[in-house]
């Protein structure tokens, strides 16, 4: 029981019925795509349950979040067709009624950055992304990767390559955490492939696309090289041969391998990559000697440290038990690929 405590029982049972009413319009204007009668009765709708039911209650919240999800879908629809004036309207709407849901304000963000790189007002869409990240980050989904790759681009129309970088090779860790699991255990083939992971693995390439595209800007020449060639062996395996980003990544390899001398390493790399898997070759190093070396790599987290196992570590008494476990747009402007389309489930 909330919202007007002086109602009659047969008011609130009049409301009530409104509120049907208004669901079974907003359906309707879904199926039909009609995205004005949707807005409209989600609207009336989050206003007659304010009267029914307390501002905190879980009904007024999930009116909010759909009016919210309705808002970045007509929104970007309107991107979508030039409208930077309505879609703006309908984004500053998205965000009044995103408070209840770290994930709506990550998601209106993202979209409020979009339209801010259309408006090219690229420091304050960089402005809208970093607030996305901040929430996106420590989740377990692959939202975060696909802001990174924002940011990298937006960095980039902005000349700031060093950073761009960064959140290329972000974007690239945040979406092998996504897949490696899934690889591990076999739940991805090549016959049965999700959309979803589809879409990760479009994600993936997309990064190696920015982390070379980054890497030719710092003049980093070999490194581009073999991303390039790295994304077109992702892409080529799990895309398939016709997609776009297969020609993409292929044409921008061989463009950098060209620039190159033909004894280059990089250049041999980047042919093996674009070759494919090879098969896995058995080695015969023991397990002591290769813990030994992989001690070396750790950074210590104290100053002054001189390399290996951190001091606040239990040092490794078991070698033999094995080895430690350590917890698509693309932008013509700057040649990178972005997400410059809205993550939203639709409506």
């Amino acid at each position: 029981m909330g919202g007007d405590l002086h109602m009659s029982p047969s008011e609130r049972d009049s409301l009530a019925a409104e509120v049907e009413a208004c669901d079974r319009e907003a359906e309707v204007g879904r199926q039909n795509r009609d995205h004005h009668q949707v807005l409209s009765q989600l609207e009336r709708g989050l206003h007659l349950r304010r009267k029914l039911y307390h501002e905190g209650s879980q009904e007024v919240s999930a009116a909010c979040r759909r009016l919210c999800e309705a808002c970045n879908f007509a929104a970007t629809v309107l991107l979508q067709q030039d409208d930077l004036k309505g879609a703006h309207e309908l984004l500053k709407r998205a965000e009044q009624v995103s408070d209840r849901s770290d994930l709506d304000r990550a998601i209106t963000w993202n979209n409020m950055a979009c339209y801010y790189r259309r408006t090219n007002k690229l420091r304050s869409a960089v402005t809208f992304l970093e607030r996305a990240l901040a929430i996106e980050e420590h989740t377990g989904n692959a939202d975060a990767a696909q802001t990174h790759l924002n940011l990298c681009a937006t960095l980039s129309q902005l000349g700031r390559h060093g950073e761009a970088l960064q959140h290329a090779q972000s974007a690239l860790i945040r979406i092998y955490e996504i897949l490696a699991p899934q690889l591990f255990n076999g739940e991805l083939t090549l016959e049965d492939i999700s959309d979803d992971s589809r879409e990760q693995f479009t994600v993936l390439c997309i990064a190696y696309h920015n982390l070379a595209v980054e890497q030719e800007h710092l003049k980093k020449i070999e490194s581009a090289c073999c991303a390039y060639a790295e994304g077109y062996r992702w892409a080529g395996k799990f895309l398939g041969q016709s997609h776009q980003l297969v020609a993409i990544l292929k044409h921008s390899a061989e463009s950098v391998k060209a620039k190159l001398p033909a004894s280059s390493a990089a250049v041999t790399r980047a042919s093996e990559l674009m070759d494919g898997w090879p098969q896995a070759a058995a080695r015969s190093v023991p397990q002591a000697e290769r813990s030994q070396q992989l001690e070396g790599l750790l950074t210590p987290r104290h100053a002054g440290g001189n390399g290996g196992i951190p001091d606040d570590l239990p040092s490794k008494q078991s070698a033999g038990r094995g080895s430690e476990e350590y917890s698509a747009r693309f932008s013509s402007q700057e040649g990178s690929y972005s997400d410059e389309g809205s993550r939203n489930s639709g409506i």
